[in-house]
């Protein structure tokens, strides 16, 4: 069998990382230790808040500085939640979400079969300690090469410039031999074109897109190995 990538650059969260599960058990103890109940609804109005901030530093609208506390002073704000230290609160989520490593169903064994063909480096526009931290302790660790964060860079997915750091960092020279797969169109597959690359839309349970954006769209792990290897 011969294949068409020599290297994949694998989105984190909500494509091998189960995040909404992560962030809502971080979020739930770290509202617990500011005194707030973490009812259903105030963990699902923190999950809209993050995102939106999330899709405003895709953007460049937002800091990455300013997006930590800030997403903590809307949420308390929103509820009627007494104020307090807002890095304080987000620097507790930090730490606990930093040791959520769940992963999605099949996302073990479909790492350790794609390190069989190719090397895989996580590319998430996640924070320094959570996503340290969770990929010190995941499962998929031993079968990935290496990781890329944003914070660490300085910059983040869409940017071309992210994409450029690591084409540096690993060497490439033919980019042709490289590809994207993620579950964000905003980030993972606008980057992957910004940066000249294929790309590869994980869709999990979400219903196609058809997004010029997306070269591949799969909703399974195993519809990958159907692009990546031919006679």
């Amino acid at each position: 069998m011969n294949k068409r990538y020599d290297i994949v650059l694998l989105d984190a969260d909500e494509t091998v990382y189960d995040f909404k599960l992560a962030e809502k058990t971080a979020v739930s103890e770290t509202l617990r230790k500011f005194g707030v109940e973490p009812t259903d609804d105030t963990v699902s109005l923190y999950s809209d808040i993050n995102l939106s901030c999330w899709k405003a530093l895709e953007r460049g609208e937002l800091s990455r500085d300013d997006l930590k506390p800030y997403r903590f002073k809307k949420l308390f704000e929103t509820i009627g939640a007494e104020p307090c230290d807002f890095n304080e609160v987000n620097s507790a989520y930090e730490h606990r979400l930093s040791q959520c490593s769940f992963l999605l169903d099949g996302a073990l064994e479909f790492v350790k079969k794609l390190h069989k063909f190719c090397k895989i480096y996580l590319a998430t526009n996640g924070l320094t300690i959570p996503q340290t931290g969770r990929f010190d302790r995941a499962a998929i660790k031993p079968y990935v090469d290496g990781i890329y964060i944003s914070e660490q860079i300085g910059v983040s997915k869409p940017d071309k410039g992210y994409f450029d750091y690591i084409f540096n960092d690993l060497g490439v020279t033919d980019k042709s031999r490289v590809i994207m797969v993620g579950d964000s169109l905003t980030s993972d597959m606008l980057g992957g074109r910004n940066a000249g690359i294929d790309t590869c839309l994980y869709l999990g349970s979400s219903e196609p897109t058809g997004s010029e954006l997306c070269d591949h769209e799969i909703r399974e792990y195993d519809e990958f190995f159907d692009i990546l290897l031919y006679d």
